[in-house]
This record gives C-alpha cells, sequence and structure tokens, in this order.
C-alpha cells in the first residue's frame, strides 16, 4: 500500500522536450484571446477545444508526415463534434450514434496505431456535443466552422513550428502513422472486437447519464473511455484509482479559481492557458496528478461560457458525481477488454 502511495505522486523521468506542452498552450491561446477581445468568448471556447489535437502533433519526421496525422486528426475532430451535434436531436437515436461513432473512432485509430491518447479526445468530443441540447441547422454549421476555426489554427501554428524546429533533433526515432501496412487477420479481429467493447460503453455511459437525468451527461462517457485506455488490467484499475481521486482534489482546485476569478473572463482565459501547460507536462510523468489539473480545463473548456457564481458548488459537485459513475463503467469495459485478449497496440 506503502508503495502504490509513493508511486501515485512518483514524477517519471521521460525523454521529452518541452516543446509539446508549448505548442498546446499556443493553440489554446489563440482562440481564447481572439474570441476574448472580440466579445465573443464562448464560440471562442468550441475553437480551443479544437486546439487540443496538436497533442497527436508529432515532433519529429518529415513536414509530410508530421501535417499529414495533424490534417488527419483534424478531419476525425470535425467529423466526431458534427455527428455529435446532429443527432442529438433524439435521446435514442444519439445513444447509438455515439456508441457507432466510437467504434469507427477507435477502430481507425487501432489501425493506424495513432500515439496516446488514441481515440480519447475524438470521442471526447463526440460526447460533448451529443449532450448538448438540439441546435437549429443553421446554429450547427457555426459551431462546426468554429471548431474548424480550431483546427486550421492549429495546423498553421504546428506548420510555422516544424519550418523553424524541424530539424532541432535529428536521428530521433519515431513511430508515426502508418499508412501503408500489412494486414494480419488476427490482428484485425482483435481490434473490432475491442473497438466493439467501447462503442457499447459509450452508449451506455450516455444512456445511464440520460436515465438518471443527468444535465451532463458526457462527463460519464468521458470518464469511462480515459479508464478504459489503460494498458493492462492493473493500469486500468490504477487508472479508475486515479481519476477518482484526482477528480476529487481536481473539482476543488477548480472551484477556488471560479471563486478567485470572480467571473473574470480574462483571468478564466489565462487559468485555462497555464491548466493546458500544466496537463500537457504531467500526463506522460504522472498521470494520477495531471487529473488533478484536466478536471479543472475540462470544466473550463466546456463551462465556462455558462456557470455563475451562484451555481459554482452544485456544478463542481455533479461533475465528481459523474466522474465516479464513468469510472466504475471505465473499470468494467477496461477489464473486459483484456479478458477478451491483449491490447493491440501494446503488445511491443
Amino acid at each position: 500500500m506503502k508503495n502504490y502511495i509513493k508511486d501515485f505522486f512518483k514524477i517519471r523521468r521521460i525523454d521529452a522536450t518541452m516543446d509539446l506542452p508549448i505548442l498546446c498552450s499556443l493553440c489554446m491561446a489563440i482562440p481564447i484571446f481572439t474570441g476574448y477581445f472580440t466579445n465573443n468568448f464562448r464560440n471562442a471556447m468550441i475553437s480551443a477545444l479544437a486546439g487540443i489535437i496538436v497533442v497527436y502533433f508529432p515532433l519529429f519526421g518529415s513536414l509530410k508526415e508530421k501535417m499529414s496525422v495533424l490534417l488527419g486528426c483534424s478531419f476525425g475532430f470535425i467529423f466526431s463534434y458534427s455527428a455529435g451535434l446532429i443527432f442529438s436531436f433524439n435521446k435514442i437515436i444519439i445513444v447509438f450514434i455515439l456508441g457507432f461513432a466510437s467504434f469507427i473512432i477507435h477502430y481507425v485509430v487501432l489501425h493506424f496505431e495513432l500515439k496516446p491518447p488514441r481515440s480519447f479526445f475524438f470521442i471526447m468530443v463526440c460526447a460533448t456535443a451529443s449532450s448538448l441540447p438540439h441546435l437549429p441547422i443553421s446554429k450547427i454549421a457555426e459551431n462546426v466552422g468554429y471548431l474548424t476555426f480550431g483546427t486550421l489554427s492549429t495546423c498553421v501554428i504546428a506548420f510555422v513550428y516544424s519550418l523553424f524546429f524541424q530539424n532541432k533533433i535529428k536521428n530521433k526515432k519515431l513511430n508515426l502513422v502508418k499508412l501503408e501496412k500489412k494486414i494480419n487477420l488476427e490482428d484485425e479481429k482483435n481490434k473490432k472486437i475491442e473497438s466493439l467493447i467501447v462503442g457499447i460503453f459509450m452508449s451506455l455511459s450516455l444512456a445511464i447519464g440520460f436515465l438518471l437525468k443527468i444535465k451532463n451527461p458526457y462527463w460519464i462517457c468521458v470518464a469511462c473511455i480515459a479508464i478504459m485506455q489503460g494498458t493492462s488490467k492493473i493500469h486500468v484499475f490504477k487508472r479508475s484509482i486515479q481519476r477518482m481521486c484526482g477528480t476529487i482534489l481536481g473539482v476543488g482546485f477548480c472551484y477556488l479559481i471560479l471563486i478567485v476569478s470572480q467571473n473574470n473572463i480574462f483571468y478564466i482565459c489565462v487559468s485555462i492557458v497555464v491548466l493546458q501547460f500544466i496537463v500537457e507536462y504531467l500526463v506522460p510523468r504522472n498521470y494520477g496528478i495531471a487529473v488533478i489539473f484536466i478536471t479543472p480545463l475540462t470544466i473550463l473548456l466546456s463551462e465556462a461560457g455558462s456557470l455563475t457564481l451562484n451555481n459554482h458548488f452544485l456544478f463542481i459537485f455533479s461533475r465528481f458525481e459523474n466522474t465516479i459513475i464513468g469510472s466504475i463503467l471505465g473499470l468494467i469495459g477496461g477489464f473486459l477488454i483484456f479478458t477478451e485478449g491483449k491490447k493491440i497496440f501494446y503488445k511491443k
């Protein structure tokens, strides 16, 4: 038990530069502050959400390879968000659509061996859009447009970075996305089984949220898929504990941010950018500690436009409640995946 607690707070040393945390913060800052200075903060949050795709950007490799990966991820983000918005008019339909979209997303990510966090953010943005009240078609097009702007600004930033720093580290070996690869029938079967399990549990998560009449049921989906990203049964269990403990501390930290900011939009913008930097720095080093900062970051990104000082406590408490439900589902789903077979993209 003592070793587990010690491991929970241990910061691992990894061979990584500070480039990705800085890139992520910059990709988040540009749409956020553009919205702030143009009095369009709510829509800026949609564009900022798209800035997350830069986490999939390979820092090494040719310019063509790096931009191909990022453009492909941009298309995936737009597809995921659009699917959630378009089919949210009916709760029964959107439950099945989220499951089907999650199946497709997870399978494609497994097939092309996309680096961690793999399918997490694609499914997260789809679940977020699925939980929103259905919008008129003109508003759906507008929101998708803002998200597309976010992906484009991210691609431009990454392109400029690549032009200036593409030769920063030479002879660095990196597993880039493989566009051409041999197909192994047994592997393909296992990928489909794993993707099917993910799709079923995403549908189940959203359905439970609707049945319990939770205002923002996507939090259940987010907690569930985060834990199912584990690399073994032990890792899945460890992630569930880290997710729940980190969320307890994270919601408290978010409450303090909201109280201190006093609904000052500028302070919230700065908080989001700083949190993004901290999260990208901590995730590969210690997931448990990173969750403490992931929680307020996701709350501010998805809900900052609607939060007021009058509803902070109830809102924060409901996030923790939803995370507990999602963590339990993710624990079951993760165990089921490893009962069916070995995790495909960690075979090596």
